[in-house]
C-alpha cells in the first residue's frame, strides 16, 4: 500500500495552496493508495476527517507536523497538538509514547533550519525518518538515509506537499494494508515500509532515483 505520509492542506496550514480535494485527485491520478494529512502544529482536520473520507471515498490518515525546539517531527496518535516550539524533541517523544503513537523526523537535513539533523541517530523514542522529502535536495536526503539506516529507524519517503504538483514526489510503500491510524502506527513502529520516488511516470526506488539524479 502506497501512502504519501506528509502533506499540508490549504484548509488547515496557512502556507499551503493545496485543498484536500485537489490532493486526493492528484493522488488518484498517480496511483497512490492513501494520504496522510499532517498540517503544521494542528489537528484541526480531525473534526472533518470522517466527512472527507466519506465524501472522497479515499483513505486519509490524520497526523500532525510538530515544530519542536530543534526541528519538525511528524506524529501520529497524539491526543492534541502542542503549541509550536513549546517542547524539546525528548519531551515530544515522551508525549507520543504516552499516547501510543509514532514519531518520524521530517526532512532532517533540509536547509530551512527545521530538521533534527544528527539528532535522528540518537533520539530515544523516534520511530522513523523521512529520508526522502520532496522539498529537500538529493544529497541531504541521502545523508538522512545513511544515518537512519545506521540507527535502525523505519525508512520513509514523503512529498511534504503544499501544492498539487508536489503531491507524491516521494511516498512510502507499506507491506500491509492499513485501515486506520492505529495500523499505520504499528507499521511504522515495526519498520514494515520503504521509500519510493516518482520518476514522472511511475514509482521507483528512492535511493537509486536520488543517486542517479546526483550522477546525472
Amino acid at each position: 500500500m502506497i501512502l504519501d505520509t506528509h502533506m499540508h492542506t490549504a484548509e488547515y496550514s496557512p502556507d499551503s495552496f493545496l485543498p484536500i480535494a485537489e490532493a486526493v485527485a492528484r493522488a488518484r491520478e498517480m496511483g497512490i493508495d492513501g494520504l496522510c494529512v499532517t498540517d503544521h502544529d494542528t489537528l484541526g482536520a480531525r473534526e472533518v476527517a470522517a466527512e472527507w473520507r466519506r465524501n472522497f471515498d479515499f483513505p486519509l490518515f490524520l497526523g500532525v507536523e510538530v515544530l519542536t525546539t530543534k526541528g519538525d517531527v511528524v506524529c501520529f496518535g497524539l491526543d492534541e497538538a502542542p503549541p509550536p516550539a513549546s517542547l524539546t524533541p525528548e519531551e515530544l517523544m515522551a508525549r507520543v509514547a504516552a499516547c501510543g503513537g509514532c514519531a518520524t523526523a521530517a526532512h532532517p537535513f533540509r536547509d530551512n533550519n527545521r530538521g533534527l539533523e544528527d539528532l535522528i541517530g540518537t533520539l530515544p523514542g523516534l520511530h522513523g525518518v523521512e529520508c526522502f522529502n520532496g522539498s529537500t535536495d538529493p544529497a541531504a536526503n541521502l545523508r538522512a538515509l545513511e544515518l537512519a539506516r545506521a540507527s535502525g529507524r523505519a525508512l520513509l519517503g514523503a512529498a511534504d506537499a503544499h501544492w498539487r504538483e508536489r503531491v507524491g514526489l516521494f511516498v512510502t510503500e507499506f507491506a500491509d494494508e492499513l485501515r486506520d491510524e492505529r495500523d499505520l502506527i504499528r507499521a511504522v513502529r515495526a519498520g514494515r515500509c520503504r521509500p519510493l520516488a516518482w520518476d514522472g511516470a511511475k514509482f521507483t526506488d528512492a535511493e537509486a532515483f536520488c543517486r542517479a539524479h546526483l550522477a546525472g
